[in-house]
């Protein structure tokens, strides 16, 4: 839009609002609403409160310049660099002697992005990849409240979001589900507006699918949404049903990806063993993010709660749908940060009351550039910060460099990915692609790290004469005190032990 245009602030009778013109020489001249009589000036000037959300992007982008240091960021690129030697999407899995399941690479658009970075420049590029995964969570988060809410509101909205995200802001595919989720619901919002399909959601969902599991979430949007419409009587009949083609072809188009059919149940694999995973536990109050999430959920329903307009169906439901997946695991609570930080914005704005400035270009081109400044700095300083891992025993890289061919190693489960794209001589019995293992060989793998009673038989089981454990897990002490293991090699942090007979 352009500066002389101004959208009025919402009533409590539409939850909607309409562009109404404004005279130059107006109050709308700083981002004034002459129309909306109970409407409060803001306090700020129009130029610093248009600064803010790109600050925000910019300072995010900071916060997250490091080495890598979350192990499946190894496997991934792992991932990137097999399928680039063979263009083969499933299969048996390449790397443990112990995994059961096929291998299904349906995460293979980032995992391609990671390879090719990691082979023009090296693990620095690789870490760059998080500031840049970041900013585009955050830019997408920043779209979607912004159309809802007043600079200021959209600005607190995106940085509670922000925290709330940032217990899963690492370098995975699963940024990309957080972005998309915001967007989705952004689309299914603006739906609810006209009502017009947004088709475009059935090639976006074919891309979400080739880069994280999480990708029912897009369909999950669509069918909260399309309910409703139907309790609101926003859309009934024929235009219902035809809004009804979008999540439909969305499921198509999650079945059409190179992996195949298959992909539709892929999420259940997952559910089998994610009680064993910390990132899969319930959220708790001493997680921040989750208070962050608590923060914009209550809100949003004190609000709604002393309104005395009706809270549109299609809202509840949506913020339903957020909560519940926020309650479900850690994992998902960014999920619910995207599917909430909308609505959250839309009541806000109902009881503060600024005007709703356009998203004039002015704005946008702070907002993108302070984008691209962090970005650019992230560049220079990620030579130095992310050229090495921060994560694996990489103090005795030459050790296990020098192991057989095909050794079969028993490590612990945060360093098999780190194994998987250091150390392809070696097959670590356990890693962070726990969908490929099936239930009994993990629930023996926590048998064996605890070295609680019966833990010796993993050794059997796994075939392993060589051993990969920090120094303070209790299987490290016990291996050598049971079982007659030696230390083969020391680090500052891991052991590298070997039967006696290896």
């Amino acid at each position: 839009m352009t500066s002389d245009t101004r959208e009025l602030a919402p009533t409590p009778d539409a939850a909607d609002v309409k562009a109404g013109p404004a005279g130059p020489a107006g109050p709308a001249a700083d981002g004034g609403d002459p129309s909306a009589g109970s409407a409060r000036r803001s306090v700020l000037p129009l130029l610093l409160r248009q600064l803010l959300p790109g600050l925000v992007v910019f300072f995010t982008v900071l916060r997250v310049v490091r080495p890598v240091n979350d192990p499946d960021t190894f496997w991934h690129i792992a991932a990137g660099d097999r399928l680039r030697e063979t263009w083969s999407f499933s299969g048996p899995d390449p790397w443990s002697t112990m995994s059961t399941q096929p291998w299904r690479l349906h995460e293979w658009l980032p995992e391609l992005v990671m390879s090719w970075a990691q082979q023009a420049f090296g693990l620095a590029g690789v870490s760059w990849l998080l500031p840049a995964g970041a900013a585009a969570v955050v830019l997408c988060f920043w779209v979607v409240v912004r159309r809802q809410a007043p600079l200021l509101v959209a600005t607190i909205v995106l940085v509670v979001a922000t925290v709330a995200l940032s217990g899963s802001l690492s370098l995975r595919p699963h940024l990309v589900s957080f972005a998309l989720a915001a967007v989705t619901t952004g689309a299914w919002l603006a739906t609810r507006r006209d009502p017009r399909p947004r088709w475009w959601l059935v090639p976006l969902t074919w891309v979400w699918a080739c880069s994280h599991g999480m990708w029912f979430v897009g369909v999950a949007i669509g069918v909260v949404a399309l309910v409703g419409f139907l309790v609101d009587g926003t859309v009934r009949g024929r235009a219902w049903l035809r809004l009804a083609l979008v999540p439909l072809g969305s499921l198509a188009a999650a079945a059409l990806t190179p992996v195949g059919p298959g992909l539709l149940l892929a999420p259940l694999a997952v559910g089998e063993t994610t009680h064993f995973v910390d990132e899969w536990r319930s959220p708790s109050l001493t997680d921040v993010y989750f208070v962050a999430f608590l923060v914009l959920a209550v809100t949003t329903l004190l609000i709604w709660s002393r309104e005395r307009r009706r809270t549109p169906a299609t809202e509840i439901l949506l913020v339903g749908l957020a909560i519940g997946f926020s309650l479900l695991y850690v994992r998902t609570i960014a999920v619910g940060a995207a599917i909430i930080a909308p609505m959250a914005a839309m009541a806000i704005a109902r009881v503060v009351r600024l005007p709703r400035e356009p998203i004039a270009r002015r704005e946008v081109a702070l907002t993108l550039g302070l984008a691209a400044a962090g970005l650019a700095v992230a560049g220079l300083l990620a030579p130095s910060r992310g050229a090495q891992p921060e994560w694996g025993p990489n103090d005795l890289d030459r050790q296990l460099a020098a192991l057989p061919a095909g050794t079969v190693l028993c490590n612990d489960y945060g360093s098999g990915g780190w194994l998987i794209w250091k150390h392809p001589n070696v097959r670590p019995a356990i890693d962070g692609r726990i969908e490929v293992y099936a239930v009994a060989h993990v629930e023996a793998y926590m048998t064996f790290q605890s070295a609680a009673t019966g833990w010796d038989d993993y050794l059997t089981q796994t075939g392993c004469r060589w051993a990969l454990v920090p120094k303070d897990l209790p299987v490290a002490e016990a291996l050598v005190r049971q079982t007659s293991w030696s230390v083969a090699a020391r680090g500052s942090t891991y052991l590298l032990l070997k039967a006696p007979n290896a």
